[in-house]
């Protein structure tokens, strides 16, 4: 298996387009959770990105608190997959209602999120999620 750092490290010097559009963008976002693709989101995301979520102790930032996310998610839920709902674009700024389901690993769910993005030159720049954690400790 190839080291995260390495491929991080391939990740920095892939170009994003800087043609990308917020909406092509957060629909590359999806599609890559939806496959399970921990780096092909990574690639998405500034180096230097601000990831908040209602689970997180702190902040994570950049790609490699991008993978380290969702490499864990996608261990403990192996078949989750979102279900974009609804998505209002203003500028940079990326408004997105979905539901998070799984019905494998630790629980079955159907979790509805919003998630607040910036976008810019083809890169999320920040990504806060929004969903109802039932009083569960957060996660460093």
């Amino acid at each position: 298996m190839i080291p995260t750092a390495l491929l991080l490290m391939a990740a920095a010097t892939a170009s994003p387009s800087v043609h990308a559009t917020p909406q092509t963008v957060v629909r590359a976002m999806f599609d890559a959770f939806n496959r399970h693709d921990a780096m092909g989101m990574a690639v998405l995301y500034a180096e230097d990105a601000r990831l908040s979520s209602s689970d997180f102790c702190t902040v994570r930032m950049g790609r490699a608190g991008v993978v380290r996310t969702y490499r864990a998610l996608f261990e403990r839920l192996p078949d989750i997959h979102d279900e974009v709902q609804d998505v209002l674009i203003d500028g940079d700024r990326v408004a997105v209602r979905f539901v998070a389901r799984s019905g494998q690993g630790a629980g079955s769910l159907a979790l509805p999120i919003a998630t607040f993005l910036v976008v810019e030159q083809g890169l999320i720049r920040s990504d806060d999620s929004l969903f109802d954690n039932a009083g569960h400790p957060c996660e460093s």
